[in-house]
């Protein structure tokens, strides 16, 4: 009989931006020095000593991933800048690392969460459900010092002192807030160039309403649409089209369904806009290939656009159809044949690589937001029997 598998175990641990003042290349391990990193190390330190058979790396945001003793130079880049690691990248260090197929944890914000989801779609975000840096803190020392609470006095906790460490770490904790509010509100304005919506409409307790608008041309728009309203039953939602407005739906539902549809749309829109757009980056490379100009000899400019153009458009569709309904495999395209006569392994193959679970981009906290700001008319509670009355019909 074979030996079982046993999964090996992974912490991935988020860079810093306070980093060592060296200018010489030092081991990652002791390249960050921040007080938020030293405490996602403690909490690390603190998980492999539960479980000596783990190992701990560092995601880099320019590096990728990277052990504690290997040697890196000082950099200044945040996951999501320009420039930062790509989750083809990630993934291909994690193949190469061995832990492709590992139990992973990770320890850090959202943005560095989510770049590890581009290779572990299943794993373990200790800070998930934390509102701001003085909650993750929190949850880190519930970590590497559980006993925390019991034993510090009630007069510790709040120190009057103006150069205490406690005045030293609100102040950090409320720039560190500051921080991520401006980078929420960032990804906000970004989402918003895909999708936006409307105030929720709550008219009964099990009924709500609202509508959701498609920026930019018609085209697009119409296909956005689309695409939300294929996007529906994942959240058990109606979407109706309006004939007059090809830019704009309108969603019914009960509230909270409602609120975090409205919440998911226009994640899942970036998210599949980027994966067509990583599909006519393989078009514009493939025209400037050797392999093109047989294809694109004596072809118009005009025409040439319009090819670009509607593959681009196809791509789009292509890749609501994967993350609706993912395939098991994608035929390979074919350097003879030029991309326009196969959208569809270009486009899938990129779309079920980076593939995403359309129905879980729902974030909480904003869905709790959008039904705490809703207009309540009149809102009554869901229909139930009347009693009936003896001696009457």
């Amino acid at each position: 009989m074979a030996a079982s598998t046993v999964r090996p175990r992974v912490i991935i641990v988020s860079c810093g931006g306070r980093k060592s003042t060296t200018e010489q290349p030092v081991p990652a391990g002791e390249m960050y020095c921040g007080s938020y990193h030293v405490a996602l190390r403690r909490a690390a330190d603190a998980l492999v000593a539960q479980d000596r058979t783990a190992r701990v790396l560092i995601l880099s945001a320019l590096h990728g991933f990277v052990a504690l003793d290997q040697v890196i130079a000082p950099y200044d880049l945040r996951m999501g800048d320009e420039g930062s690691v790509t989750g083809e990248k990630l993934r291909q260090q994690a193949a190469d690392l061995g832990v492709l197929h590992a139990d992973v944890t990770v320890l850090g914000p959202r943005a560095y969460v989510e770049a590890a989801r581009a290779v572990w779609l299943r794993l373990t975000d200790v800070l998930a459900g934390a509102r701001g840096i003085g909650e993750q803190l929190a949850k880190l020392a519930d970590i590497y010092a559980p006993a925390r609470r019991s034993q510090t006095p009630k007069s510790a906790a709040r120190p009057v002192d103006g150069t205490s460490t406690g005045s030293i770490i609100e102040e950090i904790e409320r720039r560190a807030d500051a921080r991520q509010n401006r980078e929420e509100r960032r990804a906000a304005r970004k989402r918003a160039r895909y999708a936006t919506y409307s105030r929720l409409v709550i008219a009964h307790a099990d009924r709500a309403h609202s509508t959701l608008t498609f920026p930019g041309d018609v085209a697009k728009s119409a296909a956005r649409a689309g695409a939300a309203r294929r996007f529906a039953d994942l959240y058990r939602v109606q979407v109706h089209g309006r004939p007059d407005d090809a830019r704009t739906v309108d969603v019914h539902g009960t509230p909270r369904d409602v609120a975090r549809f409205l919440s998911a749309l226009p994640r899942a829109m970036e998210a599949a806009e980027i994966r067509a757009s990583e599909a006519a980056r393989l078009y514009g490379r493939w025209e400037r290939h050797s392999t093109a100009r047989s294809h694109l000899a004596g072809m118009p400019s005009a025409q040439r656009r319009t090819r670009a153009r509607d593959f681009r458009a196809a791509a789009f569709l292509v890749v609501i159809d994967v993350l609706l309904d993912c395939p098991g495999t994608v035929p390979e395209a074919t350097d003879s044949i030029p991309p326009w006569d196969q959208v569809y392994p270009l486009a899938a193959g990129i779309a079920h690589y980076y593939w995403f679970d359309p129905a879980a981009l729902a974030d909480p906290d904003e869905t709790a937001r959008i039904l705490a700001n809703a207009e309540r008319r009149h809102v009554t509670p869901p229909d139930t029997p009347r009693p009936r009355v003896p001696g009457t019909a």
